[in-house]
């Protein structure tokens, strides 16, 4: 016959491995809305993409001289030049400045409680590596003059950016078809976008 001791301590450990599972499965419903809000950016740009000659890609992968990977979520390519993007997709706070290696993402707020703490590498700092790699494989490929440029944008509304700094390269996604239709990126500055896509090795064209 159980005591009440062995029944408390059931009980607890169903609580715990309860509380655990929740967690588990919340997490996977945060990824995979979080999946399916990045997804939302790259329609936004091939929405824009055929009346302005613009080629999108999803998940670009290029290496640098010394052998190291370089990932950006999208790649515009236009007669403008070249625009990348690191999407911030997770929810929470993020928190840090312009010149951190890594920023913070919190779930709680000024009036809630923290659920979550984590550390990711800057998206800034990503385009920035990525950006200097991919000037590497133009300079290679021998072509020159090309404006390269970058852009976070923010994916879903459950995301809010306190970093400092980092207002002029974080976009809401809402805000998106409005920045991208600025002049700048309107531009003919005689590029050619098959050229400069000939360049990435391995890219889905």
């Amino acid at each position: 016959m159980y005591n009440w001791q062995d029944i408390l301590f059931g009980f607890m450990i169903a609580v715990a491995l309860g509380a655990l599972l929740y967690g588990l499965w919340k997490n996977n419903l945060s990824s995979k809305h979080s999946e399916r809000t990045k997804r939302g950016i790259s329609r936004t740009l091939r929405s824009m993409a055929p009346l302005r000659e613009w080629r999108v890609l999803d998940d670009v992968t290029i290496t640098d001289r010394k052998g190291k990977e370089h990932t950006v979520d999208h790649l515009v390519a236009g007669p403008f030049g070249v625009l990348v993007f690191t999407d911030l997709h997770k929810r929470g706070g993020y928190y840090g400045e312009l010149r951190d290696g890594e920023w913070v993402i919190s779930t709680g707020g000024e009036n809630q409680v923290e659920t979550h703490r984590e550390r990711i590498p800057s998206p800034v700092k990503n385009n920035e590596a990525f950006v200097a790699a991919f000037r590497e494989l133009l300079t290679a490929g021998k072509v020159y003059n090309v404006p390269v440029e970058a852009l976070c944008p923010v994916t879903q509304s459950q995301v809010e950016v306190f970093v400092t700094g980092a207002r002029d390269q974080v976009v809401e996604h809402k805000r998106l078809r409005e920045v991208l239709s600025r002049q700048r990126y309107q531009k003919d500055n005689k590029v050619d976008p098959e050229k400069l896509l000939a360049l990435l090795p391995g890219a889905e064209k």
